[in-house]
């Protein structure tokens, strides 16, 4: 069997693997919003402590990564990723700098137009595949459970 083949053979379970993406994000994010601004950055500016704040999510994750296993690091990783994914949009919305817009017309055909700066794309999909992949697997070992008793 093919490389190619194997790739999409894959199902989604597979592909939204928590460990998986748990290493993705703790490396992107403690590589490009941690490290590089600390040593980059003034200690007394907002750049600085918006990177000491990634820190802290940085030390979250490689525990969720490295402690807990199976359904309750589903869980962990769904709650955190979600609550830092809900923090970005917020900022997203709040901040004006972001050209953040959101109009509708309320008339057929119902024209939705939502823009906002394609820079902050990248952590939303990270932080977005993280959450997902949290959800997923969040009754796993209960539907193994469940496998088993049937199996019986």
């Amino acid at each position: 069997m093919s490389t190619t083949q194997k790739i999409l053979d894959l199902d989604l379970r597979k592909i939204l693997n928590p460990r998986t993406w748990l290493l993705v994000v703790l490396v992107s994010h403690t590589i490009i919003a941690t490290i590089i601004p600390l040593l980059t950055s003034e200690p007394d500016s907002n750049e600085f402590l918006a990177a000491s704040y990634g820190l802290v999510i940085s030390v979250v994750l490689a525990s969720i990564y490295f402690i807990p296993s199976g359904q309750e690091q589903a869980r962990m990783t769904a709650i955190i990723a979600s609550s830092v994914l809900l923090w970005i949009l917020v900022n997203l919305i709040a901040d004006s700098g972001n050209n953040f817009d959101l109009s509708v017309n309320l008339e057929p055909p119902f024209l939705y137009k939502f823009d906002f700066d394609l820079s902050l794309t990248p952590p939303i999909l990270l932080w977005a595949f993280l959450s997902l992949s949290g959800l997923v697997y969040w009754n796993c070992e209960s539907k193994q459970k469940n496998e088993e008793e049937n199996d019986v």
